[in-house]
């Protein structure tokens, strides 16, 4: 019988760690306010989300970043947590309106 409670516990552990992982996916973004005050820069992705971050350092509108996004075990996109953020360059004003 404790053996069969042990069994049954360790399935419920597999599931509930195999069920819980999230997934970690790249995206690129492009800088479109960077607030001093508060610290945060907010990018947008090439399909239109908006993501926010501290550290404004030295980003400017327009830079492009590369992002480490995890989807927080979830199918939507707005509650994605950025994990990295790399700076990739600056004058991508137009870049997503093919300008």
């Amino acid at each position: 019988m404790k053996k069969l409670i042990a069994l049954i516990f360790v399935c419920i552990a597999l599931f509930t760690v195999v069920s819980a992982t999230a997934e970690v996916y790249p995206d690129t973004a492009r800088v479109v306010k960077v607030d001093y005050e508060t610290d945060t820069v907010t990018v947008e992705t090439f399909n239109g989300f908006l993501f926010t971050f501290e550290g404004c350092e030295d980003y400017m509108e327009g830079d492009g970043v590369a992002l480490i996004m995890e989807d927080n075990n979830t199918p939507k996109v707005f509650d994605d947590i950025i994990i990295k953020v790399q700076y990739c360059g600056w004058t991508l004003i137009n870049w997503y309106k093919g300008e």
